[in-house]
């Protein structure tokens, strides 16, 4: 059984799509508010095609596009809303009631992760993020932190992105599982055997078993 378990947070706690719509969405608004052009409709279809929607956004509100750095600083800001998947939740509530430590190794600029966390509740989890330590995965030094708090235990980690999530921990000798959900940004990633989790699995709830 891991005594700790570390979590990833984007398409592994929640849908990093829900994320992204939620700042379109927050961008579109202030467009409206300060400029007078509603596009949300237009903004979301673009994010959702995978088209430039901030180029698209100068575009159709008249804006130089300079402006598209501060509409992004706009996005990065925005308070998201967002949730937990509801098995996510479910492990969460689990794992809290069996006394288990957990935590967050996620990469990403500092200010817009835990703005993430906090709309996710999950606030009273710590997060080891990317930006506050000057290194991302797959480099190795957040989980060698997470072993210098909680030491002499058995560790977890689950993530989803098979390119750099599992390749730090496994070399640690830690349990690595990986969210393989479908839509999900890494869903058909390919990765070398080395860097495969040691077992996929299609929801964090599932993943109890192999704790």
């Amino acid at each position: 059984m891991s005594d700790v378990i570390v979590f990833d947070l984007d398409d592994t706690l929640y849908p990093e799509a829900d994320y992204v719509l939620s700042g379109v969405r927050a961008v579109a608004k202030i467009i409206a508010d300060q400029h007078g052009h509603a596009l949300g409709d237009e903004l979301l279809a673009a994010a959702r095609a995978g088209d430039d929607w901030l180029a698209l956004a100068c575009e159709l509100s008249e804006l130089p596009p300079s402006a598209k750095e501060s509409l992004l600083w706009a996005y990065r800001l925005h308070e998201p809303d967002i949730a937990l998947t509801e098995r996510a939740a479910q492990a969460i509530a689990t794992l809290k009631d069996e006394g288990r430590v957990m935590a967050i190794i996620t990469d990403g600029r500092s200010v817009t992760q835990r703005l993430k966390i906090n709309a996710l509740g999950i606030s009273d989890i710590p997060a080891y993020i990317s930006e506050e330590y000057g290194a991302a995965k797959p480099d190795p030094s957040r989980f060698e932190v997470v072993m210098e708090e909680w030491p002499d235990r058995s560790y977890a980690y689950i993530g989803d992105n098979p390119a750099k999530d599992f390749i730090a921990p496994k070399a640690l000798g830690w349990t690595t599982i990986g969210v393989r959900r479908a839509n999900s940004l890494y869903a058909d990633a390919d990765a070398p055997d080395d860097a495969q989790p040691h077992h996929w699995v299609g929801s964090v709830n599932e993943a109890l078993p192999l704790l």
